[in-house]
């Protein structure tokens, strides 16, 4: 896992060179899963959906090997819109979480690379309402 999370903040720096900025970028196995889901909003992927999709997935399909490839169940691509106004976090190596609440979803683990602190002020909102 050590070696695929490495390669995830590898790629991170890629994308941002090639595309743009990232709102959240992150590796998560959700509670009732085996497999992982890469979870990526920018705003260039709203513009089109689809070339971003084919674009993350020829990216990871170079850059994984058969077996981490086979670790991955999907592509999430995430509204940017959720991410806007407010500050990202950005490691290149990652952080890990678990047990957590993931913007609405039960996730297990998750090593996220890019997020926006959108989440905690939600929370905050929802706790002083």
């Amino acid at each position: 896992m050590k070696e695929l999370v490495k390669k995830f903040g590898t790629l991170v720096k890629r994308i941002v060179s090639e595309k743009g900025e990232l709102s959240f970028f992150g590796l998560v196995l959700r509670e009732d899963a085996s497999v992982w889901d890469v979870l990526v909003a920018a705003d260039w992927i709203d513009d089109d959906r689809r070339k971003a999709l084919e674009y993350v997935a020829q990216l990871l399909q170079t850059n994984l090997t058969t077996k981490e490839l086979l670790s991955i169940s999907g592509i999430v691509l995430l509204q940017n819109e959720y991410f806007e106004g407010f500050s990202k976090i950005v490691s290149e190596t990652g952080w890990e979480e678990n047990d957590i609440d993931l913007y609405g979803v039960s996730v297990r683990k998750a090593y996220i690379f890019v997020a926006s602190d959108a989440e905690w002020h939600v929370e905050a909102v929802k706790n002083q309402g």
